[in-house]
């Protein structure tokens, strides 16, 4: 947090996202498609984020069970990107992500919408007058540059603009220490149909690694398998293996956690080819440019969102969206009982059909910044309910409702003076979904 500083202006927005991953193009589709003048600045050079740059393999979940509670833009891009890679749509669960189609897709949706997008530019401070924001920082290819704007969009999943405008957060469990990252990849050369032929006698890459785990042969000590999801024919996206001890906040770990990632790759690309039917012929294509971090920074805001909203399937005046997915918190360490907790956490928790809870307005709020929101996984809450809300679906459902709050409140002195009625009807004309004891 610096004062003013002679800088050249890059450019300046009514709205300005920082950070182009699913809760950023929601928010800059959001504020554009309601008449705002829309900046959105996007660290590496596509668009999506963990769904694209970071090949996380799926959208989980997609719906409640028995609607698609995840509405408005997450539905229109997950419809269409499934229509693109011509699939039927999950309506329930996990819906693989074809990540090059993604990038095109999202792409076409923010240039119809009139959004102008800066690419490799890297957020690095804010000027500040009192508690409002005045500009951003970016380093671009050409040096540093200044961004105005009236109303700021925090998307970058860690906080990070609240936190150089001074906002207070809370940062993993009690110790301070946060869930494990993966660094996904993409693998070729698989037979899905004789992995789906084998996988009916019950042998699936997941019996076969806790079969090792047992006779003590499995090459890392990885209690939680997550999954390898097929993107097409031949091909697929990995969510597998966690890097332990990791933080993603320090600049020296964070580096570390890609060379170990990588490492781990080429380990689990090893066990499928030696140890899993069909996947004898398998090659490791690439591995994610952005590594999939679960948890940094949850910023303190209007509303702290508790594991006790979750349990009562809570329904807030100012709500702005539904969540359904468990609590998911993925282990710090390899303690062999901490990541066998972690399933057992999700079952536990896993709603019935057709439940959800709130998302309020206030929870995108950081307390003491004028014109600031935080949607995505930096939103304010416990650690609990944090590992629920931190995937991509709901996501997109607090960035599109930050983007049309945004707009409302470009004219106005403070993102709190925006009337929740209003963008109640906003984003129902979007699609967004509400508590069916509100409608």
């Amino acid at each position: 947090m610096i004062g003013k500083l002679n800088l050249p202006v890059l450019a300046d927005a009514d709205v300005v996202v920082l950070g182009g991953g699913p809760s950023g193009v929601a928010a800059a589709l959001a504020a554009a498609r309601n008449g705002a003048q829309v900046l959105l600045v996007e660290q590496f050079g596509a668009l999506g984020g963990l769904g694209t740059t970071g090949l996380v393999p799926m959208f989980a979940p997609t719906s409640d069970g028995e609607r698609m509670i995840y509405g408005g833009i997450f539905r229109e891009i997950n419809l269409e990107m499934c229509s693109r890679m011509k699939v039927e749509p999950w309506r329930e669960s996990w819906q693989a992500i074809n990540p090059e189609i993604l990038k095109r897709l999202l792409d076409e949706k923010i240039a119809q919408a009139g959004v102008r997008v800066l690419c490799c530019a890297k957020l690095c401070e804010a000027e500040m007058d009192g508690g409002r924001i005045l500009a951003v920082l970016a380093a671009t290819s050409m040096g540093l540059k200044k961004i105005t704007g009236r109303v700021f969009v925090d998307a970058t999943g860690d906080g990070l603009l609240a936190a150089l405008s001074g906002a207070e957060f809370e940062y993993g469990d009690a110790n301070g220490i946060p869930m494990s990252p993966t660094l996904c990849g993409q693998f070729s050369g698989i037979d899905w149909d004789k992995v789906a032929e084998v996988g009916k006698t019950g042998v699936n890459d997941h019996t076969i690694w806790a079969e090792m785990l047992r006779n003590g042969t499995a090459p890392l000590p990885e209690q939680h398998f997550v999954c390898m999801k097929p993107v097409s024919s031949r091909s697929a996206s990995s969510n597998l293996g966690h890097i332990y001890g990791a933080d993603c906040l320090d600049e020296f770990d964070l580096s570390r956690c890609y060379t170990e990632g990588r490492r781990i790759l080429r380990i689990l690309e090893e066990y499928y080819r030696c140890h899993v039917p069909g996947v004898e012929q398998v090659e490791l294509i690439s591995s994610a440019a952005l590594l999939g971090v679960r948890e940094t920074r949850r910023i303190r805001g209007e509303y702290r969102l508790t594991i006790e909203d979750y349990k009562k399937r809570a329904v807030f005046e100012d709500e702005i969206g539904r969540c359904c997915y468990p609590v998911d918190i993925h282990s710090s360490t390899t303690d062999s009982e901490e990541q066998a907790q972690v399933v057992k956490t999700i079952e536990a928790t896993r709603f019935k059909k057709g439940e959800s809870y709130g998302i309020p307005y206030r929870a995108l709020i950081p307390a003491g910044i004028a014109n600031l929101l935080v949607p995505g996984r930096a939103i304010s809450s416990d650690r609990p309910i944090q590992s629920s809300i931190r995937v991509m679906p709901p996501c997109f459902v607090t960035g599109q409702a930050s983007g049309v709050a945004a707009t409302l409140a470009a004219g106005q002195s403070d993102v709190r003076a925006v009337d929740t009625a209003v963008l109640q009807q906003r984003l129902a004309e979007l699609g967004a979904c509400f508590s069916q004891r509100r409608e």
